[in-house]
Order: structure tokens, then sequence, then C-alpha cells
């Protein structure tokens, strides 16, 4: 059972990461901070974050998680990745790395950026540099003939 000292703990160091990434630390935002900044690398739309928010036993409207979620993308505390059609999802991986993404489920796996080779990159155009290169695996079963 996690005491009541270890949860003051916890979210005073969600506050201050909150707060050295620039963000204001309200209740809701300390809430999602606690489900999304605790070491796990996970994929997490807002909807599949609401249920968590309300499984917790606390209440917030699905347009704060949303708000949240994009407030700390903002930030730099998660990232967005496009998910299936035109759905999004969040990322707590800050790391360099690509994904493999079921069609039909919407789930997503990390790749390792080890486990890809990129042989060549474009000519960036006059003016611009690159920020980051994303790379998505859109997989579908195969079918059994």
């Amino acid at each position: 059972m996690t005491s009541t000292r270890d949860i003051k703990a916890e979210e005073h160091r969600i506050i201050i990461c909150l707060e050295d990434a620039g963000v204001r630390p309200t209740r809701q935002r300390v809430l999602i901070g606690r489900l999304l900044l605790d070491g796990r690398k996970r994929h997490v739309g807002a909807e599949q974050l609401y249920e968590e928010v309300q499984t917790s036993g606390q209440h917030m409207a699905l347009a704060t998680v949303y708000n949240c979620l994009h407030k700390f993308a903002d930030a730099g505390l998660l990232r967005q990745v496009k998910n299936v059609g035109d759905t999004v999802l969040f990322d707590t991986n800050l790391s360099e790395h690509y994904h493999f993404v079921d069609i039909e489920t919407g789930a997503m796996v990390d790749i390792s950026p080890a486990d890809v080779t990129l042989q060549k990159m474009p000519k960036i155009p006059d003016g611009f540099e690159a920020e980051s290169i994303e790379l998505t695996v859109r997989l579908r079963r195969k079918t059994t003939s």
C-alpha cells in the first residue's frame, strides 16, 4: 500500500517536473502527470487517459484531459504520434525511436533506432533544418488462404 508520504513525494516530483517545463501545476495537471510521468514508456489516447482518471476515483472532463495532453506535448513532456486514421496518441518515451502500428487495433509498439538503417537522407531545403525523423510502419495481419 502506498503511504501518504509516498503520495506527497510523488506529487512534489510531478510539480517540480511541470514547473521545470514551464507548465503551471494545476490539480488536474498534477493528476495527469502522476498517471503519465511515472517512467513507464507507453502510448496513450485522451479517451484512455480519461478512463484512467475516472478509475482512479477522480473526476475530470474529457476536454480537460485533451487540454492537459496538448499542454504537456507543447512543453516537451510528451510527444504526439499519429496513429490510425486521424487519431493521435501521446508517447511518454521521449528518446529517439520509431513505431509499428497495427492498423486494425491501433496498437502501437516502439521500434529501436538500432533496428533501423537509413542509408541516405534527402537534401533539406535551404533555410531549414531537420527537427526530427518519424518512421511509422503500419501493419496489417496476413490473410491466410
